[in-house]
């Protein structure tokens, strides 16, 4: 489970790069529920999103994917909104997400992952919602 939970910090921010978000530091507000987890898991992190990431969001995608657990494919992407598949093979999950433009500097996301182990599926949604804070501090 934990190798999960960090696979998917690690895709949070990837529907924030959609076409129209505003590059600097995010907050992002992650709630996961699955069965697992008793009344489901709240996680608040920050990310600098740099200004080419913002622009280009399926390279951002590639090297997510080259250097993590997790493959990403861009599949939909309009100007207020993006869609993705994931796969993560170590962790024999699978799912999709859609992240939308709410207003300025804000997003929200949906993602659906499903988990075997051991025979057994486990379906897990994360509901992420980020606000832009300002310059990237970093």
């Amino acid at each position: 489970m934990r190798n999960f939970a960090i696979a998917v910090l690690i895709l949070l921010p990837a529907p924030a790069f959609s076409q129209g978000v505003e590059p600097g530091e995010w907050e992002f507000n992650a709630f996961t529920s699955s069965p697992l987890v008793t009344g489901g898991q709240n996680t608040v992190f920050k990310r600098c999103i740099r200004k080419e990431d913002a622009e280009n969001p399926e390279r951002w995608m590639a090297r997510q994917s080259e250097a993590g657990p997790c493959q990403l494919k861009p599949l939909e992407h309009t100007a207020d909104s993006m869609k993705w598949e994931v796969s993560c093979p170590k962790t024999n999950s699978r799912g999709s997400g859609v992240a939308r433009l709410t207003g300025p500097g804000t997003v929200e996301s949906d993602l659906q992952m499903t988990t075997e182990i051991q025979g057994y599926r486990i379906q897990t949604h994360t509901r992420t919602t980020g606000r832009r804070l300002g310059p990237c501090k970093s």
